[in-house]
C-alpha cells in the first residue's frame, strides 16, 4: 500500500507517521487498499482546530471520510469509524451479491411470482 501524507500546522515527526501507518494497516487488512491519501490540518483560528481527511483507493469506488474535532486523536477516530462503516457496508453488499440474495427492484416484490388476471 502506498501512503501519501499532507500535514499542515502540526509537527510531522516519525512517531506520528508511524502511528498513522499502523492505523491504515488495519484498513488494508480488511480490504485491499492500493493507495491512501491522508490530510491532517491544524487551524489555530477556527474551532474545532483539527481536521482529518482520508481517501482510500480500493477496488471499485474509492472511499473517503473527513472529520473535525478539538484533538487530532478524536478527529482521527471519527474518520476511522466512518471508513470502517463504509468498508463493512461494501463487504456486506459483496456477500449478498455472491449469495444471490439481492432482489431485482421490479421482480423482487411479493407479487412477482403470482399469476395476474385482468378482467375487462
Amino acid at each position: 500500500m502506498k501512503i501519501q501524507f499532507r500535514i499542515c500546522g502540526l509537527n510531522a515527526n516519525a512517531s506520528l507517521r508511524g502511528w498513522l501507518e499502523q492505523q491504515l494497516e488495519r484498513f488494508h487488512n480488511l480490504i485491499p487498499v492500493s493507495t491512501a491519501e491522508v490530510q491532517l490540518e491544524r487551524e489555530r483560528d477556527s474551532a474545532p482546530a483539527f481536521r482529518a481527511h482520508v481517501h482510500l483507493a480500493i477496488p471499485g469506488p474509492d472511499i473517503h471520510a473527513t472529520a473535525r474535532d478539538h484533538t487530532l486523536e478524536a478527529a482521527w477516530m471519527k474518520v476511522a469509524k466512518n471508513l470502517l462503516k463504509q468498508i463493512a457496508r461494501r463487504k456486506m453488499q459483496q456477500q449478498l451479491r455472491r449469495k444471490g440474495h439481492r432482489q431485482h427492484p421490479l421482480t423482487g416484490s411479493r407479487w412477482s411470482g403470482a399469476a395476474v388476471t385482468v378482467r375487462v
